[in-house]
């Protein structure tokens, strides 16, 4: 885990090594949207798709950079229809971790779908 303050590496220390910072409340927040990612993802396994959504969107409220959270969102979008907020998770998800993210390879099948992309037109206009 990175220190919340200055984003040194830290391992079990309950205080940031390098500025002193307590880290038992950034460890909470991350427990609960570590919890509620799960909790989204148990629900969209079994199609309850409306439940995973506000699952995944409170996991979001306790930890912005869950990547896996923001990316499980964007495909449950896409599912339900919702294009443009399934690709606005996506390019956040992708300005936040630029490498190793699989936002790539979704944003990558949008541009290759001729028919996604004329549906994302006519919802843009």
């Amino acid at each position: 885990m990175r220190c919340f303050n200055c984003g040194f590496e830290v391992n079990e220390e309950d205080r940031c090594p390098n500025c002193g910072i307590g880290l038992k409340t950034e460890r909470k927040i991350l427990y609960f949207s570590d919890y509620f990612y799960n909790d989204g993802l148990d629900k969209a396994n079994v199609k309850d798709l409306t439940g995973a959504i506000i699952a995944l969107k409170q996991s979001l409220k306790f930890n912005k950079y869950n990547i896996d959270a923001r990316n499980l969102l964007g495909l449950l979008f896409l599912e339900i229809g919702e294009i443009v907020s399934a690709l606005s998770q996506w390019v956040v998800s992708k300005n936040l971790r630029a490498e190793n993210n699989r936002a790539d390879k979704y944003l990558n099948e949008m541009r290759k779908d001729p028919e996604l992309l004329e549906v994302m037109n006519q919802g843009i206009h």
